[in-house]
């Protein structure tokens, strides 16, 4: 069975697997950070000096890499959901249900099989993807592709019958290019929003709303000190602090 996972090319646009998924410019900054780190690698010397000139010579690598190739990522991953695979389908098939379980995407429906897909909101970034549907059976997949942009996708998710009669198999396969070089490919994984950490948490999410009724969470219940790592993304995702760590921070009499 041959599933459509690629939009019809339009106004000079190329098919998925031969668009570039680096511009000149972007290789080209990679080159300049990779030069300036290994610059003061040798200027400081010393162990800084040796982080530096290694996290230099790795960004010229890539950068050259960028230069002969394309980025391209693939991604599967598949859970085991103990409900009838119809019913899967048809709850994962509602667009008005995706939010509740898609991990760091926000989704905005545009009618017609389209949608705009996006992530980094709540950072204050914003990386938008034009999304259609190219191909659906009932019960059966769900295939995706997006337009020529900064952050291109296609993928189909898949839903099967598991074995001894223990549910259905949900899988997801995607292809990806992703944007602004090793850089922010690095931070994206870092703060949770790397290809293959959105598709496993979205499944995972999936797989709980369905046999739980919920997606059991910590927000508003007491925790300690997060540390250096914890207080960086509480800034990063402009979160307040916990009421509790308010408390503790006042002094005897406040």
């Amino acid at each position: 069975m041959t599933i459509t996972t690629n939009l019809a090319p339009k106004n000079g646009e190329k098919e998925f697997s031969r668009r570039p998924a680096t511009s000149t410019q972007e290789a080209i900054l990679t080159l300049a950070a990779g030069s300036a780190l290994a610059g003061l690698g040798i200027w400081r010397r010393g162990w800084f000096g040796a982080t530096m000139g290694a996290a230099g010579g790795y960004l010229l690598y890539c950068g050259v890499r960028d230069f002969q190739r394309p980025y391209q990522g693939r991604v599967r991953v598949s859970y085991t959901i103990g409900k009838d695979r119809q019913e899967i389908y048809d709850f994962a098939s509602n667009p008005q249900n995706w939010p509740r379980f898609m991990h760091a995407i926000q989704v905005e429906n545009r009618g017609n099989g389209q949608f705009a897909f996006s992530i980094g909101e709540p950072a204050g970034i914003d990386f938008e993807s034009n999304v259609q549907i190219t191909d659906q059976q009932a019960g059966e997949h769900i295939a995706w592709a997006s337009a020529e942009q900064m952050l291109e996708h296609r993928g189909v998710i898949r839903f099967k019958q598991a074995p001894g009669d223990r549910g259905t198999e949900v899988s997801v396969a995607l292809e990806y290019k992703a944007p602004a070089g090793p850089i922010a490919r690095a931070l994206a994984s870092l703060v949770g929003w790397g290809p293959e950490q959105v598709v496993r948490e979205s499944l995972r999410h999936l797989k709980q709303l369905l046999e739980a009724g919920e997606i059991p969470t910590t927000k508003g219940q007491p925790s300690g000190a997060r540390g250096i790592r914890g207080t960086a993304k509480r800034i990063m995702f402009r979160e307040g602090p916990s009421e509790q760590a308010v408390e503790q921070t006042r002094m005897a009499g406040d």
